[in-house]
């Protein structure tokens, strides 16, 4: 045997685009006429005025644009992507996964029941997702603590993750005017400044509420806004993508245009549809529909001036439970965004929807990560590693493969094993006590968060108390 460099074969996908050119110009088209001939409406009084006063054309509540002013907003976002561009990491086929902040409930390990989020159990899950860093999961908390005071909630999820976990807080969105400069001091006191926030429209064609307070009231501390909606197709936006897309893109750039006029920050859109199911009332993540949206945006946002990313990655599903269906629609997600060229996954850990967050779950979703993972990473043929192939298979032959150098020296190249899922036969599953792995990653969790030690020290911990406290001074 010689040493020899391992080459893999990488498996890689490729797709072509769902929008051509010629069509994204025409969406275009027909959301600038849609801005200039329907508007956009603003439900924020102050907002409105200025509006006005800025010279833009007003109707009662609507503000309309025309085609100059859509494009020059266009063209300068294009310019802004451009300059603010980086080069992307080298592809090293490995995948990392985000917690999403926005679930409500939690599916308890001991009881298995879905409960609601507080301050106490999101510190039990902070602590499992934070042993999980070393194995590229990140992001924290995994939900919204439901007993704390609506304005106070993002200041409390952010202080939990800092206090509780080695990765730190990741910024969360501020929803109140009166609180939000708080939680940009706690960012700042972690060393972590908040210098982006979003504005989220209304779909259809509607900007005002939470977010667009928030962005005014902490203009002066920021250095870019982002704008977004979540256009229902067949619900709040035509069923025919093409009309859908072009609503979206509508609403989102109207939203830029007039976002970047109250406040002169650089302003950023990306336009997003999302499926809607009559049957169910309800928008349909982890459904085939939804992967074909997220590229289908995907593709309008590269006539936009956005980097093309061709994969989808985002993992929400609608299973309740960590089940048969939550594993299924999930891991052809992973599967496939991956081999499109996927790198990192959002939302993991997380049920209907955005509502539930699964401990169960999210240690089932690093294993199917870890599948995919080792799954587009190809395959090694090995023809060099042997220099005499036919001496090689006849002693293979007379005295067994197993035992050979070759294969002991060269079976982790090739084998990928499981840290969670089943690869024995049925003999060795019933020596084992016939075990379940919703069992076996309920004993995981809990020994994941007892085993947990990180605690922020008293200096930031005194300091994020106290920015807290005068929160909560604001709030009432």
């Amino acid at each position: 045997m010689r040493d020899v460099i391992q080459e893999r074969i990488p498996l890689r996908f490729s797709r072509r685009e769902l929008i051509s050119a010629e069509q994204a110009e025409r969406i275009h088209a027909l959301a600038r006429r849609t801005l200039q001939h329907i508007g956009l409406e603003i439900r924020h009084p102050a907002a409105l005025d200025a509006l006005g006063s800025h010279g833009f054309r007003v109707a009662g509540q609507r503000v309309f644009f025309d085609a100059a002013i859509v494009d020059a907003q266009v063209e300068e976002m294009r310019q802004w992507i451009a300059a603010s561009a980086s080069e992307p990491p080298p592809d090293d086929g490995r995948l990392s996964l985000g917690i999403s902040t926005y679930s409500l409930y939690i599916h308890d390990v001991d009881t298995g029941q879905v409960v609601s989020a507080t301050t106490d159990r999101l510190i039990q899950m902070t602590k499992l997702v934070d042993t999980l860093a070393e194995e590229r999961v990140h992001g924290a908390p995994p939900g919204i603590p439901t007993e704390v005071h609506p304005d106070l909630q993002p200041l409390a999820q952010y202080r939990i993750a800092a206090n509780t976990a080695r990765q730190g807080a990741q910024p969360v969105d501020p929803t109140s005017a009166r609180t939000a400069p708080h939680l940009l001091d706690m960012a700042e006191v972690m060393g972590r400044p908040i210098t982006s926030l979003p504005v989220y429209l209304v779909s259809p064609l509607r900007l005002g509420g939470e977010s667009l307070d928030v962005v005014l009231a902490c203009q002066e501390r920021l250095s870019h806004i982002s704008v977004s909606s979540m256009p229902a197709a067949s619900a709040t936006a035509p069923v025919h993508p093409f009309g859908a897309l072009a609503l979206a893109a509508a609403e989102t750039i109207g939203g830029t245009i007039a976002v970047h006029a109250l406040t002169g920050k650089p302003v950023t859109f990306g336009v997003g549809v999302f499926p809607f199911d009559l049957r169910a009332g309800a928008m349909v993540f982890g459904s085939p529909e939804n992967l074909l949206y997220q590229m289908l945006c995907r593709d309008l946002n590269r006539f936009y001036g956005w980097p093309w990313s061709p994969a989808p990655n985002n993992t929400y599903v609608m299973a309740a439970l960590p089940d048969l269906q939550a594993a299924g629609e999930r891991a052809a997600i992973m599967a496939l965004g991956a081999s499109l060229g996927a790198r990192h996954f959002g939302a993991v850990g997380t049920l209907s929807q955005d509502d539930i967050f699964s401990p169960v779950q999210l240690l089932a979703d690093v294993e199917m990560r870890d599948w995919v993972e080792r799954a587009i990473q190809g395959i090694w043929l090995g023809e060099e590693a042997v220099d005499d192939w036919l001496a090689e298979i006849r002693d293979g032959v007379e005295h067994g493969f197993m035992g050979r150098d070759s294969t002991l020296d060269n079976y982790l190249k090739h084998t990928w094993f499981p840290k969670r899922f089943e690869r024995g036969a049925i003999g060795a599953w019933r020596d084992k006590g016939e075990p379940r792995l919703s069992d076996q990653l309920k004993d995981e969790a809990r020994q994941r968060i007892a085993s947990h030690r990180f605690e922020l020290d008293y200096d930031h911990r005194r300091e994020l108390d106290r920015i807290y406290e005068a929160a909560e001074r604001a709030a009432n």
